[in-house]
């Protein structure tokens, strides 16, 4: 499994990946079902894992609700592992991230550092500034998209 500590570091060879996104925290069922789908759509050749992000949002952006960690990082990539994903990109929560709208993200990040083939969501993801971004703005920019139900 590839570990890419934030989306600069990326290196052509590791583009073109069908990444879920979230937080991943402790790797329960919904989670793997998140990423069987990114395997599934990868297809036989093509490369799947995860997104996630640390600190978790809610660290940085409501502090007294973030929930505490399940497991340590190391323990995350081990189970991610285990799960079946080629790649896992880490990305840093920061304020800039947090300020980052839908589509700069999806354009900056997912589009034009990462070069995903594809993104699987959960049908309550959300994300860019005030969580303005969803399934519909991902498909918007061009992106194939798959939202695996709960």
């Amino acid at each position: 499994m590839q570990l890419i500590e934030g989306h600069a570091v990326v290196t052509p060879a590791q583009r073109g990946a069908v990444l879920a996104l979230g937080n991943f925290d402790g790797v329960h069922l919904g989670h793997r079902a998140l990423i069987d789908t990114a395997r599934r759509l990868a297809g036989p050749t093509g490369r799947a894992g995860v997104m996630t992000f640390t600190p978790h949002p809610l660290a940085l952006l409501a502090p007294g609700a973030a929930p505490r960690p399940i497991t340590s990082l190391a323990r995350r990539w081990e189970l991610l592992e285990a799960a079946g994903c080629d790649v896992v990109v880490c990305e840093p929560f920061t304020a800039d991230l947090a300020a980052c709208d839908a589509t700069t993200f999806i354009d900056d990040v997912l589009v034009g550092a990462l070069g995903v083939a594809g993104v699987v969501v959960g049908p309550d993801f959300a994300f860019g500034a005030g969580r303005t971004g969803k399934a519909a703005t991902l498909r918007a920019r061009g992106l194939a998209v798959e939202v695996v139900a709960p």
